[in-house]
């Protein structure tokens, strides 16, 4: 499984990165080949304290069609968690679907 980052207006660091593929390496023991996985990120130019200031977005690449999360955030990581645990869950129904037909 490949995992490709993509920032928008900011330089990915090197911890970043790491901490995006360790926690994607999580998609692919699912039971699905995932053959890659792309992740965008966005910080928001807001400066207001109460809303979310960054947005991940995966694209998970499966034999067949595309699958995509969208999670805002306070910070990267806690960010990429969620939207890794959205994607563990979108993965789960999208393989349930397939096993009913």
């Amino acid at each position: 499984m490949k995992v490709i980052v993509q920032a928008k207006s900011l330089k990915v660091t090197r911890a970043l990165r790491e901490f995006i593929e360790r926690h994607s390496q999580k998609l692919d023991k699912l039971g699905q080949k995932v053959t890659s996985v792309r992740v965008y990120l966005e910080l928001s130019t807001k400066k207001s304290s109460k809303s979310k200031n960054v947005l991940v977005k995966y694209k998970i690449e499966v034999p067949g069609q595309d699958l995509w999360v969208e999670v805002a955030g306070y910070d990267f990581y806690d960010a990429i968690v969620d939207a890794v645990d959205a994607a563990t869950r979108k993965l789960r129904k999208n393989k349930e679907k397939q096993l009913e037909y």
